[in-house]
């Protein structure tokens, strides 16, 4: 390894100088204010062409007391009221350097880790590429046996995450009312019409209803009422949670009951009054809440949290076929522990309905990624889990 001070006038003058004797995989091993400016010390492989080797302790320790250094520096440098140019220059050349030396903090731990986890760390890399979100990925990872050959560890991480997804049996196929929970766009029509028409072809139309709650958008009750006369079946809409309740016993001899509730927004005393309502009803009713696919992680995790005081049973996942990624709803799944009852990828009634299978939504998640050629960067798996492989060794 070849180690050299460089003096310069700021610190980006000494990191300018840096990248241009030693280059960008340089690793910064020190800095300290001179009378003349800050005097750096950095390293770089002195055979570039020879085997990576995993970086010293001191090297490592000298690098992570430097960053905490810097970060201490920067978060301290007072910036006068007046604006003094040569303080602001200095706290903008600490933040640079912070963030310098925690992305060489990164690329140490990632590179350290795929040497000494070689199976995990491919685990990790393909699982990002599925779309699974880092914490996820990070159990599933830890979660591997560590005496898989190269052979096993192709797809145990994928046999893991469907281990982790809960199944259900659908909740249609039992006698009582089904309440179908979503937000706007979660296809709680077209999954209205897909469990009526399959009951119809299962069961015959004795003993089917439908029902909408809803006093503010007089469609989603004409589409609910078309659907009715299209099915021979009847239909009803009710204005309020509240008044479905009072007439819920009307509908005790149905043997099964779908409702179309209004939409989940951000207004929670509507979506505590909706539940109320149900809970009060004189029939049991089941809520069944609907997960988009091509919605991304932190919508769907909004939808849960706003669902939250409807306690739902299970979830169907809808929009499958439209949805560029399933690792979203993947990750959803795995950290709520909702059981999955259907999986609707189609616009076809009711054909594209179907019961969900844990394995099949991962290998679903698995082809999109395969064909769409999903692949990450070395470098940006170095950002996505070197900083918490770091502060966890």
């Amino acid at each position: 390894m070849k180690i050299k001070q460089f003096l310069g006038a700021d610190m980006r003058d000494a990191l300018r100088q840096i990248r241009a004797e030693l280059g960008a995989d340089a690793v910064i091993l020190s800095t300290r204010s001179v009378g003349q400016g800050v005097e750096v010390s950095a390293a770089i492989d002195a055979d570039p062409t020879a085997p990576a080797m995993a970086p010293t302790n001191a090297a490592a320790a000298a690098i992570a007391t430097t960053a905490a250094a810097a970060q201490a520096a920067a978060s301290a440098t007072p910036v006068p009221a007046g604006g003094d140019a040569a303080q602001l220059s200095m706290s903008e050349e600490l933040r640079t350097l912070r963030q310098l030396l925690e992305r060489q903090l990164a690329a140490l731990a990632w590179n350290d880790y795929t040497r000494r986890e070689p199976l995990r760390a491919r685990a990790l890399s393909e699982l990002t590429a599925l779309g699974v979100a880092r914490d996820v990925a990070l159990q599933v990872a830890e979660a591997l046996p560590g005496d898989l050959d190269a052979e096993s560890a192709q797809h145990a991480h994928l046999e893991w995450l469907a281990q982790r997804i809960t199944v259900c049996e659908p909740p249609a196929a039992a006698r009582g009312a089904l309440a179908l929970i979503g937000a706007a766009g979660s296809g709680k029509t077209t999954m209205l019409a897909k469990l009526a028409l399959r009951h119809l072809l299962e069961h015959g139309g004795e003993g089917l209803s439908l029902v909408t709650i809803d006093d503010e958008h007089i469609g989603a009750a004409d589409q609910a009422r078309t659907l009715g006369r299209l099915l021979g079946v009847p239909s009803f809409r009710f204005a309020s949670g509240a008044e479905f309740a009072a007439a819920a016993s009307r509908f005790a001899s149905q043997q099964l009951v779908l409702i179309d509730t209004p939409a989940l927004g951000a207004e929670a005393n509507a979506v505590a009054a909706l539940a109320a309502a149900l809970d009060s009803a004189a029939l049991p009713v089941q809520r069944l809440l609907l997960l988009p696919a091509s919605a991304q992680g932190g919508v769907l995790t909004e939808m849960l949290r706003r669902a939250a005081p409807l306690a739902p049973d299970c979830c169907a996942i809808t929009r499958c076929d439209e949805a560029a990624t399933l690792g979203g709803v993947l990750s959803t799944l795995v950290r709520s522990g909702l059981p999955v009852a259907y999986l609707s990828d189609g616009p076809r009634i009711p054909e594209d309905l179907r019961p969900a299978r844990a394995q099949q939504l991962v290998d679903r998640a698995a082809e999109l990624a395969g064909s769409a050629g999903a692949g990450i960067d070395p470098e940006l798996l170095a950002q996505q889990f070197g900083g918490q492989l770091h502060a966890a060794a």
